[in-house]
C-alpha cells in the first residue's frame, strides 16, 4: 500500500517556560497541509517475521538508518505484535531540519501502515500513544486534522474555536538551510524577549492581514538572527502580498497564507530558482 505522510504548520507558537524535567512548556496549533513524503509499505510473504527492509529515496536524511523514525515506529509495533517481514520505500519529499514535521509523520504513517497490513486493528488513541513514544509531534499525525497542543508538544485537544479562513492559500518556503530543534532552544533561552500569550479564542473573527496581532512564534526571532536566509525567504514570501507571514516550528520554513487563491503556481519556480524548496496548496 501507499501512504502520504504530509506535513504541517505551528499557527502560532509559544515557549511558555521550563518544565522541572528539563523540557519546555509549549503551545501551539497544529494545521495539516498537503505537501507529502510518499510511503510505500507491503508484506513478504513467507518472509522473516518481524524483519524490515527500508528504502530511501528523494531527499537525503542525514544520521543512519537505524535512527530514521520509520524504523523506530517498526520496533515498536515489532515489539509488541507478531509482524510478518516488511519491506518498505520512503521517497522523501518534505525538508529536513524545517519544522514541518516531515520526519514525524513518516514515523506516525509507518504505525498506521503496519496496523492496516497486519490486521492489528488497533485504534487511534492507542496508535497515539505508540506515536508519543516516537516523540513529540508524531501523536499528532495519526488523525492528523487541526489541534491546539500543549505540554511538550504530546497533549492533543480538539480546538474549541472555530478556525475560519477555510479557503486560505498557502504558500511554504525552506531556505535550503536547515536548523535542529536543541539549537532552536538554546538561541530562545539566550534571546527570549516573547511576553505576549496566543489569542486563538480570536481567531476566526479576524482577517488574516491582522492576524500578527494574535499569535507570533517565540522561536522566529530568535532564529532569524542566527539563520539570515530566514529574513531572506520572509521578505520574499511578503512581497508576494502573503496576508499573514511566519516561521514554522523551530524552523527554517517559512510560510505565508493569502486570503484568496492567488493562481500564481510559478512563484514555486522562482523559489526554486533561488536554491529553495517550496509548495503551494492548502490546509488539509
Amino acid at each position: 500500500m501507499i501512504y502520504f505522510p504530509n506535513a504541517k504548520i505551528n499557527l502560532g507558537l509559544q515557549v511558555i517556560g521550563k518544565r522541572d524535567d528539563g523540557f519546555h512548556e509549549l503551545k501551539s496549533l497544529f494545521i495539516p497541509v498537503g505537501w507529502c513524503d510518499v510511503l510505500e509499505v507491503h508484506t513478504v510473504e513467507d518472509g522473516v517475521n518481524g524483519k524490515l527492509t527500508l528504502t530511501l529515496e528523494g531527499i537525503k536524511i542525514d544520521g543512519d538508518l537505524d535512527s530514521n523514525l520509520v524504523v523506530k515506529a517498526h520496533e515498536i509495533m515489532a515489539g509488541k505484535f507478531e509482524l510478518p517481514e516488511i519491506k518498505a520505500t520512503l521517497l522523501k519529499n518534505i525538508p529536513t531540519g524545517a519544522g514541518l514535521g516531515g520526519g514525524s509523520s513518516d514515523g506516525a504513517f509507518m504505525l498506521k501502515a503496519i496496523n492496516d497490513l497486519c490486521a492489528i486493528n488497533i485504534s487511534d488513541d492507542k496508535l497515539e500513544e505508540f506515536a508519543a513514544e516516537l516523540g513529540s509531534d508524531c501523536p499528532f499525525f495519526i488523525k492528523n486534522r487541526p489541534a491546539l497542543v500543549t505540554g511538550r508538544g504530546e497533549i492533543l485537544n480538539e480546538p474549541d474555536f472555530n478556525l475560519g479562513h477555510k479557503e486560505t492559500s498557502i504558500l511554504i518556503v525552506y531556505p535550503g538551510v536547515g536548523i535542529n530543534t536543541k539549537e532552536s532552544f538554546s538561541l530562545f533561552n539566550k534571546n527570549n524577549t516573547e511576553s505576549r500569550d496566543l489569542a486563538y479564542n480570536k481567531l476566526s473573527k479576524t482577517p488574516l492581514n491582522e492576524l500578527k496581532l494574535l499569535i507570533f512564534n517565540s522561536f522566529e526571532e530568535p532564529v532569524k538572527s542566527k539563520v539570515s536566509a530566514i529574513n531572506e525567504v520572509t521578505e520574499f514570501i511578503t512581497e508576494l502580498g502573503a496576508d499573514y507571514v511566519q516561521m514554522s516550528g523551530s524552523g527554517s520554513a517559512v510560510f505565508g497564507l493569502f486570503s484568496k487563491n492567488p493562481g500564481k503556481t510559478k512563484w514555486v519556480g522562482e523559489a526554486e530558482k533561488r536554491g529553495w524548496k517550496a509548495y503551494l496548496g492548502a490546509f488539509l
